[in-house]
C-alpha cells in the first residue's frame, strides 16, 4: 500500500510505502529554494571558521570558498538538509520510528530540489481478532510433608555450627588444605576450604583428603578427569602435596520449639510448619499462574499469528546475549545470538500482546493503583512513601511497578475469557 498524495502542510513532498505492517519508506522531494538557502548557510558558516593565506578571517570571497571548499559545502548541505526534512516528515505523519532510518537513492544538486528515500521500522499495530475461548489448564497446587521436612532441613543446615574434629575427614565434612602441586620447579602452595562430596574438588583430590589425619600431610598422584574445566589438564596425572589443616563436622539443631523460636515469631514448631506450608504452597501457585499466562499468550499467538520487526528482535537478542567478551569467537556469537532468537520474538509479541489488551480494554495502571501499592511496599520495608517513590523513579523500578500492575489486570482479564480446567498435580 502506498499514499502517494504530496503533503500540503509542509514545504516538502512526501509519499509514504508500506513494505509490511511494521516497517515504512518514505520518499521526500525538498524545493530547490529550501536546499539553496541552506546551502548559504553552510557556505557562510565555513567562511566565518576557515583561513586562507591572504584573506583575513571572514572576508574570503565566495568563489575562493567554493573552489576551495565546495565539495565539503555540498556535503555538509546534504546531510542536514536529510536530516531537517526526515524530522519534519515523520512529524507531519505522525510516526514513530523504532530503528535507525537507513537513507537511499539521494538526488542532490545545488540547484535543483533534493530527492531521498529512507527506511525504518515502526511499532507493530496488531489487530487481535480472537483472545478468548480457548481451553487452558492449571494444575491444583498441594504440599507434601515431605517438601516441609525438606525446607526444616534447609533451615537447619543454615543454621548449623561447625565444629573441628580429630579424626580422619568424611563426605559432608569441611577441610580447610594446602595444596602444592609438586614437579621439576615445585610451585607455592594454595589454601582451600571446601565441603568434601559436594563436587567443588576433583574426585582423586577428595580421595587423597579423606586419607589424612587433620594436621597431616603427605604426596599424592591425581589425575584430572576427562571432563575437566581447564581442557589442557583433561586426562593428566599430576603430583601433589596436600595437607590437611583443619576438618570440621556440621553439627545441626535440634529440631524442636526452641529451634522454631529462634528463627522468628513462632511459637512452636507446628507454627513454623504451617508458615512453611503457606510459603511452599505460595511459591507454587505463583509458578502456576506463571505457566497460566504462558499458555495463554501461546494460545493468542496461534490464533493470531504477525510478525515483528527484526530490529525488536536484534535489541531484544542485545539484551539476552549481552555485549561479547574482547576476543570471543565470532562464530560462537552468532550461534548464540541466533539461539536467543525465539526467545527474543516470543518476548516481543508477549509484549506487543498485552499492551494491545490494555490499550483495548482500558487495563493500564492507575494512578491510584500504583500509589496503594508503593503505600504496601513501604509499609512491609519501613521506609516513608515519597522516599520509595523517589527511588524507585530514580531507578527505573517505578515504571516496572506500573508494567507490572497493567500485566496483572490484563491477564486477569484474559483468564477470565476462557474455560480453565484444573488437574490434579
Amino acid at each position: 500500500m502506498s499514499e502517494t498524495t504530496p503533503q500540503t502542510t509542509t514545504n516538502l513532498q512526501i509519499s509514504v510505502e508500506e513494505p509490511a505492517a511494521w516497517s515504512r519508506k518514505l520518499v521526500i522531494t525538498v524545493p530547490a529554494g529550501q536546499v539553496k538557502s541552506e546551502r548559504g548557510k553552510v557556505a557562510r558558516g565555513l567562511s566565518k571558521r576557515v583561513r586562507i593565506r591572504g584573506f583575513r578571517k571572514g572576508k574570503v570571497p565566495p568563489e575562493r570558498l567554493e573552489a576551495q571548499f565546495g565539495r565539503d559545502i555540498d556535503r555538509q548541505t546534504q546531510q542536514r538538509v536529510i536530516d531537517a526534512a526526515f524530522r519534519e516528515a515523520i512529524r507531519v505523519k505522525s510516526l514513530e520510528p523504532i530503528s535507525e532510518p537507513r537513507v537511499a537513492n539521494v538526488s542532490y544538486d545545488r540547484d535543483s530540489e533534493l530527492t531521498f528515500e529512507v527506511a525504518f521500522d515502526i511499532r507493530p499495530e496488531i489487530k487481535l481478532a480472537r483472545i478468548g475461548d480457548f481451553r487452558l489448564k492449571r494444575t491444583a497446587v498441594s504440599v507434601s510433608d515431605e517438601e516441609i521436612e525438606a525446607r526444616l532441613a534447609e533451615l537447619r543446615q543454615q543454621q548449623a555450627l561447625w565444629r573441628p574434629v580429630e579424626r580422619r575427614a568424611t563426605a559432608g565434612d569441611s577441610v580447610e588444605v594446602d595444596i602444592t602441586p609438586l614437579g621439576e620447579e615445585e610451585q607455592e602452595s594454595r589454601a582451600y576450604r571446601f565441603v568434601l562430596g559436594e563436587g567443588r574438588a576433583i574426585p582423586d583430590v577428595e580421595a587423597a583428603i579423606m586419607t589424612l589425619d587433620p594436621g597431616n600431610s603427605n604426596e599424592f598422584s591425581v589425575r584430572f578427569p576427562d571432563d575437566f574445566a581447564d581442557e589442557e589438564q583433561r586426562g593428566k596425572t599430576q603430583r601433589l602435596r596436600i595437607e590437611l589443616k583443619q576438618a570440621l563436622e556440621q553439627e545441626l539443631p535440634p529440631l524442636d520449639d526452641e529451634f522454631a523460636t529462634s528463627l522468628g515469631e513462632f511459637a512452636d514448631l507446628g507454627e513454623l510448619r504451617t508458615a512453611l506450608a503457606d510459603d511452599i504452597r505460595q511459591h507454587k501457585e505463583q509458578e502456576v499462574e506463571l505457566q497460566l499466562d504462558q499458555q495463554i499468550i501461546e494460545q493468542i499467538i496461534a490464533a493470531n499469528p504477525f510478525d515483528v520487526p527484526d530490529s525488536m528482535v536484534e535489541r531484544y537478542v542485545d539484551a539476552l546475549v549481552g555485549a561479547p567478551p574482547e576476543g570471543a569467537d565470532p562464530d560462537l556469537v552468532a550461534r548464540a545470538r541466533e539461539q536467543a532468537r525465539p526467545a527474543a520474538e516470543w518476548g516481543i509479541k508477549r509484549t506487543l500482546i498485552l499492551q494491545r489488551v490494555a490499550e483495548e480494554q482500558g487495563l493500564e495502571s492507575t494512578r491510584e493503583e500504583i500509589a496503594e501499592r508503593l503505600q504496601a511496599l513501604a509499609k512491609r520495608l519501613g521506609r516513608p512513601v515519597q522516599e520509595l517513590r523517589g527511588r524507585l523513579a530514580k531507578s527505573g523500578e517505578l515504571r516496572d511497578l506500573e508494567r507490572r500492575i497493567t500485566e496483572e489486570k490484563v491477564f486477569k482479564f484474559l483468564k477470565e475469557q476462557s474455560d480453565i480446567e484444573v488437574s490434579g498435580p
